[in-house]
């Protein structure tokens, strides 16, 4: 990590729950359509090149962020309350937590 980054003020970053993409492409009815190959890829996917909440509490954690700025966010199952979500990342993290929405400044 760069003496830059470690002395970030605000990390911006994409978030998901595998768990939670599965059920809201379950209840939309997109989840049953895949193959089981496709249903373990996707799986794949969301596990290694997305991070988690609790992904992202450590890394702002490390990285001695003051915030964390939770975009590019995956479909919930029960619409669009993020809130657990940052819950998850103040677990691991104890600066602020903002759930971005479309057109925000920072």
């Amino acid at each position: 990590m760069t003496e830059l980054a470690r002395n970030a003020d605000i990390l911006v970053t994409e978030v998901g729950s595998p768990e939670d993409v599965v059920e809201a492409r379950k209840r939309r009815g997109q989840w049953d359509i895949l193959s089981a190959k496709e249903q373990q890829d996707f799986i794949r996917h969301q596990v290694e090149e997305h991070l988690s909440p609790a992904n992202v509490g450590v890394l702002a954690s490390k990285a001695g962020v003051k915030t964390v700025i939770l975009s590019h966010l995956s479909p919930r199952p029960d619409g669009d309350d993020y809130t657990p979500w940052a819950e998850e990342v103040r677990k691991n993290f104890s600066g602020q937590v903002i759930i971005a929405k479309d057109l925000m400044e920072f």
